[in-house]
């Protein structure tokens, strides 16, 4: 479940900035530490879903920037539903941010061999899980997650 414990400002403000550095996106990828354990099949979906619906946000802010204002809303939940993966990742305790990155990096360039239907499929199964685990948060956490989203947003959009 995606919820916070009591927590105290200081925390709350650390989850703030990583949440908003991990939906950043990097200028390349970065390679893991060798010393680093491998990621775990949760972690692995988690970035896999985070990089899918990454990619449709992409592609649903070139169309909004092309005059189609009226996928902003699409737009919006798409990197909602992200950004509830991230939240939740952050609170399963994947807090390193480099590692994150990386992964993601990684799995933004795996995707680009999927097939499209296989991405289509992929994004929207990440989609409806995104909506589950967003669905399942407390308002703390939902705060935190629709900031990034919008924050985002705005960074996409160029506003």
């Amino acid at each position: 479940m995606f919820c916070f414990t009591p927590t105290t400002q200081r925390s709350n403000a650390r989850l703030a900035s990583l949440l908003l550095a991990l939906g950043v996106a990097s200028s390349g990828a970065m390679a893991a530490t060798p010393d680093a354990p491998a990621p775990s099949a949760r972690e692995l979906h988690s970035i896999e879903c985070i990089a899918a619906l990454e990619a449709r946000a992409d592609a649903l802010a070139n169309q909004v920037r092309a005059g189609q204002s009226d996928l902003q809303a699409l737009l919006l939940n798409t990197l909602n539903e992200g950004a509830a993966f991230i939240g939740h990742a952050y609170l399963q305790g994947d807090r390193d941010e480099a590692r994150s990155q990386a992964l993601r990096d990684a799995a933004l360039i795996t995707q680009k061999a999927l097939p499209a239907a296989e991405l289509t499929a992929r994004q929207d199964a990440c989609a409806q899980e995104g909506e589950r685990l967003l669905a399942q948060t407390d308002l703390i956490s939902r705060f935190f997650v629709t900031r990034l989203a919008k924050r985002q947003m705005q960074k996409l959009l160029g506003n």
